[in-house]
């Protein structure tokens, strides 16, 4: 059984290369993928509804989409990626594929030993003290051990999937293909007006879809944000999971000034603080998320879509009992459990705080779409 972590946001044309090749090496082993739910690694809602993309993902050759929970998705990359490695481990995968710019192995592997090597952490300092930021002062380091540069996303992301994966998982490195637009100018490409279709490089069905689905607005996070604010004071944003190194008084700060979500992020960002930290930032301030609520959580595979092999191979994880396994959440959580806050089971826990983050994702329209659609939608 082979693994991926993606985020699908949205299935472009570069998965669909991923796929095909993982096939064309292992044409009988099955296919599961672990996706990002409603917001992304960058903080970020997804452009479509993470149904609609568990979707084109099965068509484009998946055989099981299971979402990544909240807790993992929006994370830096390494949490991120040993969040999706975790769960994958326990759904029985025994090869992870993943891409990268870098198309040697054995470099990758390097990266990732010298990043848990004992003697890193002060290089790292000599570089940081020096005014390089994390960023690069870790992309240097990494870069001048390997030989090759590893500063661009999924290279990053493949280290990080390195570091994480247990010995019984074998990593697949699946060298990125000539790509014409990434998942980034995709969505930029999608966000001008008037829309840059020539810019899109993704698979017809995805392309259908695109043209026909309403947009989802970040900026639309501007007023909730603005009101939890007004009634918060410094010791509340201390609590909030990630917020050190004095961030919450640029948080607060900018919050007086902003006039737009842009405004409010951009009035924090700098070499200290990239954008998608303080997008994540943002989202755990707004869902009230301390970092006792990350102590918590549990494991689930939330089911979002999957063919004819994915089924029987989901009867084979419901058989191994790793995982309370969800494909209708009535039957794990109820209207009282949610209502009272009485939710003890750490994998309800997390899997509460997948549904808020839907709900908070489908606010973000001109007209605010349906509560709870998790609910009723398989």
């Amino acid at each position: 059984m082979i693994g991926v972590v993606a985020e699908y946001n949205p299935f472009h044309n570069g998965h669909a290369y991923q796929i095909a090749e993982i096939k064309k090496v292992f044409p009988a082993e099955e296919i599961v993928a672990v996706m990002s739910g409603s917001f992304t690694q960058r903080g970020e809602p997804a452009i479509l509804d993470k149904w609609t993309r568990a979707r084109l993902a099965v068509e484009g050759g998946v055989d099981l989409v299971l979402e990544l929970p909240f807790i993992y998705a929006v994370q830096s990359a390494q949490n991120f990626a040993r969040g999706g490695v975790n769960l994958l481990s326990k759904v029985g995968i025994d090869k992870l594929a993943f891409g990268a710019e870098v198309s040697n192995l054995e470099k990758l592997k390097l990266a990732a030993a010298t990043f848990d090597d004992k003697n890193f952490a002060e290089k790292l300092k000599l570089k940081m003290s020096s005014g390089k930021p994390y960023a690069a002062a870790v992309t240097e380091i990494l870069s001048n051990v390997a030989q090759v540069d590893v500063g661009k996303p999924n290279t990053i992301l493949a280290i990080e999937y390195l570091r994480a994966l247990p010995k019984n998982i074998s990593p697949l490195l699946i060298p990125r293909g000539k790509v014409i637009s990434s998942a980034t100018a995709i969505r930029q490409a999608i966000y001008k007006n008037p829309v840059q279709w020539e810019k899109i490089s993704v698979p017809p069905n995805v392309l259908e879809i695109l043209k026909s689905a309403e947009l989802v607005r970040e900026e639309f996070l501007l007023r909730p944000l603005l009101a939890k604010f007004l009634t918060s004071n410094f010791d509340d944003l201390r609590k909030v999971y990630g917020m050190n190194e004095g961030i919450e008084f640029k948080l607060a700060e900018s919050a007086r000034r902003a006039k737009s979500f842009e405004e409010l992020v951009g009035g924090v960002v700098n070499r200290r603080f990239p954008k998608s930290r303080v997008k994540r930032l943002l989202l755990y301030f707004l869902l009230g998320l301390t970092a006792q609520d990350f102590l918590e959580i549990g494991d689930y595979a939330r089911v979002l879509d999957f063919n004819e092999r994915g089924q029987k191979l989901l009867k084979k994880i419901r058989t191994a009992g790793n995982l309370p396994t969800v494909t209708k959440v009535a039957q794990h959580l109820n209207s009282k459990e949610i209502l009272t806050g009485r939710i003890y089971e750490p994998y309800k826990k997390t899997l509460n705080l997948d549904l808020i983050s839907t709900d908070l994702r489908e606010m973000l329209f001109e007209t605010p779409k349906n509560w709870r659609q998790d609910f009723f939608r398989r």
